[in-house]
């Protein structure tokens, strides 16, 4: 559960800004101004190399397993979203590097002898597969006969092995299935999606000391982690729910590392950033001494949304093409019946009331584009319609205000 000390929104609130009401009374709208430029960089695996210069009896290159085993491993890669973006000769590769990981082969010979492609491969295999939380690294021996590398030979580095790597398995595997048997057996791929990306949130606090906070670990069993612990836990459990997700990793406004996810939702991409949907992560308090009230536990800015939307504060890398998603569908705004693309007040009468039945914390507004957005403001801000709808404590109103995001929210 969420501790209080990691609040979501900092309280920058226009105090005694007071504003006429036609009531006759004085009324006051807060406003919480929204922060979204602290990041954590997105922390690579580590990387070491070893050259052996052979003599010419010693340049053979034999495999460490056979080709039944290689072709049931990539039987299995095919849906995988990675995997499946590389040409042949580098599946291979990944086939070989996933099967020396998975049972700690010390010096697997690779099919390649481009040092470029072991590092591509190596990190396609670790952003496919979540479950391998227990490598850190890698390090590999380049075999040269005078100028030519002959064979170059993998082996992985390891942060857990032997009894400790299975027992954390085992608490983690104990830990999902506690998490998704809170699912309704009859859950949507959307529904199953906004189930994890909540359930992350709520569940893990971010923290760049975290330990364990570039893999699973971290979420599942410390409740405490960074981007790509985030990240890889969304796509561990969506994985479990057979609802295709990858992880995606690039850079944020600041230029510094980050990493978030791909889904696919009824045959459509969307992109998903647990982190920034984080109250601990987004936001950090102006003065902690003052007690905080009315917080987002979740912002869902960034749940199920289209690439114009995530390059609007993040930039992909190049590691592999990333399809562009133009879906709107599956879009948590559009679900909800929160995207205005008007100031329409039917709409918002609706949607206000609605989220008071349910006993909700806030209301969003997503809009269209920003004259749609600059027209919200205009008629629930600065003409006070919004105290037609909703009635705060002293007569005012908290809320915040997204330009970048073209959002507002109002506190209920």
């Amino acid at each position: 559960m969420k501790r209080l000390s990691c609040v979501l929104l900092c309280v920058s609130i226009l105090c005694g800004c007071m504003l006429p009401a036609e009531t006759g009374k004085d009324t006051v709208l807060q406003n919480v101004q929204l922060m979204t430029e602290s990041v954590l960089p997105y922390e690579e695996g580590k990387r070491e190399e070893t050259v052996v210069t052979l003599t010419e009896e010693n340049t053979n290159r034999t495999s460490s397993f056979s080709n039944e085993i290689k072709a049931d491993i990539m039987r299995k890669q095919q849906e995988l979203f990675y995997f499946s973006s590389l040409e042949i000769t580098q599946q291979n590769v990944y086939t070989e590097i996933l099967y020396a990981l998975e049972n700690d082969i010390e010096e697997m010979v690779l099919s390649t002898t481009d040092t470029a492609i072991v590092d591509k491969v190596f990190q396609c295999v670790l952003m496919d597969h979540p479950e391998i939380f227990y490598v850190d690294g890698y390090s590999f021996v380049k075999y040269t006969l005078g100028d030519i590398v002959k064979k170059i030979t993998f082996q992985g580095s390891y942060i857990y092995v032997g009894e400790e790597r299975e027992e954390k398995k085992t608490l983690i595997e104990q830990e999902v299935y506690r998490v998704l048997s809170n699912l309704p057996s009859d859950a949507s791929d959307y529904e199953k999606v906004k189930f994890v990306y909540e359930t992350v949130i709520k569940n893990t606090e971010y923290d760049i000391e975290a330990k364990d906070n570039q893999n699973i670990c971290s979420v599942f069993l410390n409740h405490v982690s960074v981007c790509q612990g985030y990240a890889k836990a969304v796509q561990y459990l969506l994985g479990k729910l057979q609802v295709p997700s990858t992880l995606v990793i690039g850079t944020v406004s600041n230029g510094e590392g980050h990493a978030w996810n791909l889904v696919k939702i009824e045959n459509e991409f969307y992109y998903l950033d647990a982190t920034w949907g984080d109250a601990s992560y987004l936001m950090q308090l102006e003065d902690e001494s003052q007690p905080i009230q009315n917080t987002l536990s979740v912002n869902y800015d960034y749940l199920c949304v289209s690439t114009e939307e995530i390059l609007k504060t993040h930039t992909m890398s190049d590691l592999v093409p990333l399809p562009f998603c133009d879906a709107k569908e599956a879009n948590y705004y559009v679900r909800e019946g929160a995207y205005f693309e008007e100031m329409n007040y039917e709409q918002l009468e609706k949607l206000i009331s609605r989220y008071k039945e349910e006993e909700r914390e806030s209301v969003t507004l997503k809009c269209a584009d920003m004259n749609v957005y600059e027209c919200v403001i205009e008629e629930l801000i600065y003409n006070q319609n919004i105290f037609y709808y909703l009635t705060g404590e002293n007569n005012s109103i908290m809320y915040t205000d997204s330009p970048r995001q073209l959002s507002i929210t109002f506190w209920l």
